[in-house]
């Protein structure tokens, strides 16, 4: 068995084995948060209305993403690749998951920000209608925005009865690719760490604010703000917190795949290197193209060349 064989055999077992397992404790996660989000103490909140939204959007990503993928690399089946439609269709629900998700995380940021300010004007504007108005415009935005992806996305043939679904090359792929790291890479984490920075700076201040109590012979009046925050918005403030964080650990990550596989597969349509991979099973391009795409993603290098070992040695001996 050679070694490009042995690597995909490993990479069809891991997705076998730990796919399901990954979506089993994805689906379970989102799960428990709903029912905890759904308590009568949070659920009034706006900031509530958020992070549920988010993990209906997480629900959406492991289907639509992480089960596709499972099909793709672990079972070598991808109703993508055979169905223009279902191809543009999924392309067109990655990129408003992508940011929809993120939007949602910001908004739930914003409404932290103004119910922590200590300008009681400032944290009246924190309503429910206000947050479902808001939500329902940026995700509308992102849905027209994004409808270019029901159109420039194409199914190519890269190698003998092997076909995959990607952006049409050229232009459009280059524009996919600065955005990709713009728009989902680069934008959300700072715009989520402005907010929580600015978060934080607000509860310190209110953890400094004494109120100021003046007796009177009929009483005490307290003159200020009486209580600095609800446990409610003290929990809250803490899960929007971890899901940020998670978020902006784990961008990274996806975002360089994304962008290192957009370059790839620019890189074998523009040129036509699809016969030229370094291989030593070049008939087997139909299983070997999604082992370059993983080693390419991971710290591994990928070289283009049209050197071939038996080419090479046979023009040796002559």
């Amino acid at each position: 068995m050679s070694a490009s064989t042995l690597i995909f055999a490993i990479q069809q077992h891991l997705f076998r084995i730990g796919g399901p397992i990954l979506l089993f404790i994805g689906i379970t996660s989102c799960i428990l948060n709903l029912l905890v989000l759904k308590k009568i103490s949070l659920r009034k909140s706006p900031c509530t209305l958020c992070l549920i939204v988010v993990n209906i959007i997480n629900l959406a990503y492991l289907f639509f993403g992480l089960l596709f993928t499972l099909l793709m690399f672990g079972y070598n089946s991808d109703p993508s690749t055979s169905n223009i439609v279902f191809c543009r269709v999924r392309y067109y629900i990655s990129f408003i998951i992508s940011c929809c998700e993120a939007s949602c995380l910001i908004l739930a940021s914003i409404d932290r920000v103004l119910i922590t300010s200590p300008n009681a004007g400032t944290r009246r504007r924190s309503t429910r209608r206000l947050m479902i108005i808001s939500m329902i415009g940026v995700c509308s935005f992102w849905m027209v925005f994004h409808v270019h992806a029901l159109i420039f996305t194409q199914i190519v043939q890269y190698g003998t009865n092997y076909f995959v679904c990607v952006y049409q090359p050229g232009d459009y792929t280059t524009f996919i690719t600065y955005y990709s790291v713009v728009v989902n890479g680069c934008l959300p984490p700072v715009l989520m760490t402005i907010f929580g920075c600015w978060t934080v700076k607000n509860v310190r201040q209110i953890r400094r604010v004494r109120p100021h109590v003046s007796t009177r012979t009929t009483g005490a009046v307290v003159v200020g703000r009486p209580d600095t925050l609800q446990s409610k918005d003290q929990q809250l403030i803490r899960m929007l917190f971890i899901d940020i964080l998670s978020y902006i650990i784990l961008l990274p990550t996806d975002t360089v795949q994304n962008t290192a596989r957009i370059c790839m597969e620019e890189v074998i349509l523009t040129h036509e290197f699809s016969s030229k991979l370094i291989t030593d099973q070049g008939l087997h391009f139909k299983n070997e193209l999604p082992e370059a795409i993983t080693i390419l993603v991971g710290d591994e290098r990928v070289f283009f060349t049209s050197y071939h070992p038996q080419t090479n040695n046979d023009q040796t001996e002559h």
